[in-house]
């Protein structure tokens, strides 16, 4: 794997096991220790607007009644992996099947997701996500955001404000359509992953496949 796809897989704040991952930036929800010191740079709507959860006017619990009428939901919490998947090119060339992502996956009935990546808690491991049913009842589309750091303290992806370590590389916009089987205890499907600066000027995509397995109660 070249250096840009080390870099790549690095700012995504992903837990690539087996990779030689060596840059330290990462992409997630807002690290607070590091917004004490300086404001947040403001962030420029992105080309493509949000999924709307349900449709305009639908109410909470006719939208819950639809999901479990439908078969299996995705509501619940899952444990998931994010595969790499046509990224083996130039500058990345990342291989196929490499990790991109791991971690845990929270899908709400009001539409809303929140994920709980695996990197260093310290940046803070939480970003947001909305949902919709798309295909059928087993099929969903969710558009999720995170916010990118680079905290190298050399910074290469950004550039560091006086007297800090790290920057606001800018959004990354994470979208998957996935299904769940039918026992509801796994879905799969495919994933994009797409960074911006923090004027909305899109920097790279990858791209993969994502799997996960339903947590229970007992």
């Amino acid at each position: 794997m070249t250096r840009a796809g080390r870099q790549a897989i690095a700012l995504l704040g992903t837990l690539a096991v087996g990779l030689a991952v060596a840059s330290p930036a990462r992409a997630g929800c807002v690290d607070e220790s590091i917004l004490l010191g300086h404001r947040l740079p403001t962030v420029q709507l992105l080309p493509r607007g949000p999924v709307r959860a349900f449709p305009q006017g639908a109410g909470q619990n006719a939208s819950a009644a639809r999901i479990a009428s439908t078969g299996p939901s995705i509501v619940g919490l899952w444990q998931f992996t994010f595969s790499s998947e046509g990224n083996n090119v130039a500058p990345f060339l990342i291989p196929d099947g490499a990790p991109l992502d791991s971690g845990y996956a929270q899908w709400h009935s009001d539409g809303t997701e929140i994920m709980n990546s695996s990197r260093d808690p310290a940046t803070s491991n939480f970003c947001l996500g909305v949902w919709t049913t798309i295909s059928g009842g087993r099929s969903y589309a969710l558009n999720h955001f995170a916010l990118s750091w680079d905290t190298s303290g050399s910074g290469q992806f950004c550039t560091n404000p006086p007297g800090k370590t790290s920057c606001f590389v800018g959004p990354t916009n994470i979208r998957e359509q996935i299904t769940v089987e039918p026992n509801g205890d796994h879905y799969s499907g495919t994933v994009t992953i797409d960074q911006y600066d923090p004027d909305g000027h899109h920097m790279f995509r990858l791209a993969g496949t994502v799997s996960a397995t339903r947590i229970t109660a007992d």
